[in-house]
């Protein structure tokens, strides 16, 4: 290793010495995060579905194990075991976290999905769930993404079953909670944001007024989707308004014809716009405070920031942004 630099009678060693020990160093932290999910990472069981028409991967990955609790806004790196390159890993956001127990047909009436929509190999009422488990919502493009989808399509109806490495948790939770008002604006598989804080936000002792979910997506499958498993728990919960800007699809007739879906969301076949959501916001001389949180595409990230910086002003309530990754 240090035969490049030997002609310098060691001069040079501590330049090579210094990363690759910062690397070594990087790497039993990361060994370290795996143990601290689970002890014995190598039995730790995710499922693994995947709904074709909204083009979309569920993983659910059991955190019973997990020697701390699971936060919101938080992501992991998740490496599959089952596969030759299982070194290879992944940052993905915590889309939902559960603490429910099993579900079987004593309790399908309670835990089962309000519909069933679409050729998606979901969950069925029987599958026995963990104590606790916590789910990533992946968009399948290639590589690392593309291998999950063909386990899950191997398997279908059921889940596969794969043995997965959780490292973990990274990045940190927002505050959010200190504010009256919070403005969720996301794009497509950003909606995993919302879903991660959701459940806070409602039962925290410190409950916003008022939160607002703006999400444009191009599939109604995929939004349909993420209603009947993740957001069916804020049916009825007057603090949460759900806005879906379908921007590639009109809205499904078959959507329609479900009206717990079809009132659980204000539908909107029209783009999102980031000036009039945030304008509306601040209208009705509003004296609260306001998060907005965006998770998007770089253009949709871009405009927030200005509209915000834009309406930073004392004869405006407080408004703060804070901005979510969208790279995975």
């Amino acid at each position: 290793m240090l035969g490049h630099v030997s002609i310098f009678s060691g001069a040079y060693d501590p330049l090579v010495w210094v990363p690759v020990l910062t690397w070594l160093l990087d790497r039993a932290i990361r060994g370290l995060r795996i143990m601290a999910f689970n002890p014995k990472f190598w039995d730790t069981k995710a499922l693994i579905t995947y709904n074709e028409d909204a083009h979309m991967i569920r993983v659910t990955v059991p955190t019973s194990s997990s020697l701390y609790r699971i936060e919101p806004g938080t992501f992991y790196y998740i490496m599959v075991l089952n596969q030759r390159n299982f070194w290879e890993s992944h940052p993905f956001t915590v889309a939902t976290i559960s603490g429910s127990g099993r579900c079987d047909t004593d309790t399908l009436e309670e835990d089962a999905p309000l519909l069933n929509y679409g050729s998606s190999g979901e969950l069925r009422p029987g599958f026995e769930k963990s104590n606790r488990e916590m789910t990533f919502l992946i968009r399948p493009y290639d590589s690392f993404t593309l291998r999950l989808r063909e386990y899950a399509e191997k398997e279908r109806p059921k889940p596969a079953t794969v043995h997965m490495a959780v490292d973990g948790p990274y990045g940190k939770t927002l505050p959010l909670e200190r504010f009256t008002k919070v403005l969720f604006i996301v794009g497509g598989s950003g909606i995993a944001v919302p879903l991660s804080y959701l459940q806070r936000l409602t039962t925290s002792s410190n409950k916003p007024e008022r939160i607002e979910v703006h999400w444009a997506v191009r599939q109604s499958a995929f939004a349909v989707d993420v209603l009947n498993h993740e957001l069916s728990d804020m049916l009825g919960n007057h603090r949460v308004e759900i806005n879906i800007y379908l921007t590639a699809d009109d809205v499904d007739s078959r959507i329609a014809c479900y009206e717990t879906i079809y009132r659980l969301a204000k539908w909107r076949s029209r783009r999102l716009n980031v000036e009039d959501i945030i304008d509306g916001a601040l209208d009705d001389n509003y004296q609260g405070s306001i998060a907005v949180v965006t998770s998007g595409p770089a253009k949709m990230a871009d405009e927030s920031r200005s509209v915000v910086a834009a309406r930073t002003v004392p004869s405006l309530p407080r408004i703060e942004y804070f901005e979510e990754s969208f790279q995975w």
